[in-house]
């Protein structure tokens, strides 16, 4: 499964299926750990996984009085990267945190404010990469698909992940 600072998947099927209602308290849900394989040519030129070894993330649901819905995710989130040709890895912090939100459009922006390790593939505007983005300032808009990014604004610095682990 796509991810997105790892946690996105759960909180965009929230978020699309969001209608507007009466403003409730805020609610916290736990995030599962992230373990995902990508082939050779998905998003870098080998086969690669993405796994958790420590997950304390959450995702805390904002229910606004106008209707729109916000989320914020944070907590611990370590990630274990390896090149499964090779069996390199490194182990990057991926807890963010980050924001959810909807815009005019009905796009899911991602606001991050910190470290966030993001899969990107053919269809994104990026192309295909697995990047690490080690600080705030990113944000990042999923298009009409609900999948693909349209927008991609990275931040200061950020470590490409599939030239990290093909060395």
């Amino acid at each position: 499964m796509r991810h997105a600072l790892t946690l996105i998947p759960a909180v965009l099927l929230v978020l699309m299926a969001a209608a507007p209602v009466s403003a409730k308290p805020p609610t916290k849900e736990a995030q599962p750990p992230v373990f995902d394989e990508f082939a050779a040519g998905d998003v870098c030129d080998f086969a690669v996984r993405v796994e958790s070894l420590e997950s304390k993330a959450k995702a805390i649901l904002f229910d606004r009085r106008d209707g729109a819905l916000k989320v914020n995710l944070s907590g611990s989130l370590i990630e274990q990267i390896t090149n499964l040709d090779t069996g390199a890895s490194v182990i990057r912090q991926s807890s963010g945190p980050a924001k959810v939100s909807l815009n005019a459009a009905g796009h899911v922006v991602l606001k991050y404010g910190g470290a966030s390790v993001l899969t990107f593939f053919d269809g994104d505007v990026t192309g295909r990469g697995l990047l690490y983005f080690k600080g705030g300032g990113a944000e990042t808009e999923i298009g009409d698909d609900g999948f693909f990014f349209v927008r991609v604004d990275l931040p200061a610095h950020v470590e490409d992940l599939c030239a990290t682990l093909s060395a």
